[in-house]
């Protein structure tokens, strides 16, 4: 998919705001929620087990260190299933789970790239995590969509993000608060609903547990498709603010309505 082919696309190309982008990915991801809740179910609940397993058999540290690995693996299906509605006809869960499955090696290696970089800027100072991070962000969507090369990808991405830095920052800082946000709500918000609307007594907290509960890494992989979502439409917006996508698909328009009116026109006695 190297070559996105604007002119099909079934969203609309132009320069949005950054909240407007988070507010399209949700509206997206509700319109199309019954595929997204195909692809959750066969790719989220197996990696909430494994985490939560990891946790019951090593510790917690062991089990959040699953549940980071596994989320950001657990995107990439999710980044192609948001692709391909945008700028495909509908496909099924199937098609987009061996697509993933195709780029989970590419993947791996550049994850692990991408963490070395940034292990290294946390060892200088915070400031050069924030600007690595939001410098490589758009990665899975560079290599997912264009198909990059791996190391021509942390290339192609520096270059997406140098034209517009603000959005970039915006995406690594939702991806970073965003779960941890999640993870405190479905703690306090999951035992409050457990003990108060359905009587259930709730499991012991995550302060008890030694750093985690089953009910924080049901908050953690919820956001998962989100994050996959969002992250997606803020590279297009990216990308439609540096490339002219709006002007293309709006020339494109009008060719089309010229082209309607001189076809009536020629059949016109």
């Amino acid at each position: 998919m190297s070559g996105l082919d604007v002119m099909h696309a079934r969203v609309s190309f132009r320069d949005r705001a950054f909240i407007d982008v988070l507010d399209l990915a949700l509206r997206f991801m509700a319109e199309h929620a019954r595929l997204y809740a195909k692809i959750a179910a066969v790719v989220l609940v197996p990696s909430f087990g494994v985490a939560l397993a990891a946790a019951s058999a090593w510790g917690w540290i062991a089990g959040w260190i699953f549940a980071v690995v596994l989320a950001f693996f657990a995107q990439v299906p999710f980044t192609i299933l948001a692709s391909r509605l945008v700028f495909q006809e509908t496909l099924g869960a199937r098609d987009v789970l061996r697509l993933a499955a195709r780029e989970l090696p590419r993947i791996f290696v550049m994850r692990l790239l991408s963490t070395g970089l940034l292990a290294g800027a946390t060892a200088i100072f915070i400031v050069p995590v924030f600007w690595v991070g939001s410098t490589f962000v758009y990665l899975n969507e560079v290599m997912v969509l264009e198909r990059a090369a791996v190391g021509h990808a942390f290339g192609r991405a520096r270059r997406v993000v140098s034209s517009s830095f603000l959005d970039a920052f915006g995406s690594f800082v939702v991806a970073i608060l965003l779960p941890l946000i999640a993870v405190l709500l479905a703690e306090v918000g999951g035992r409050g609903l457990l003990s108060e609307l359905f009587q259930f007594r709730p499991p012991a907290s995550a302060v008890q547990q030694g750093g985690g509960s089953a009910l924080c890494l049901v908050g953690w992989f919820a956001v998962v498709p989100y994050l996959a979502t969002a992250r997606f439409f803020a590279f297009l917006n990216v990308r439609t603010r540096v490339e002219g996508w709006d002007i293309q698909t709006k020339f494109a328009a009008l060719a089309q309505r010229g082209e309607a009116h001189d076809a009536r026109a020629s059949v016109e006695p």
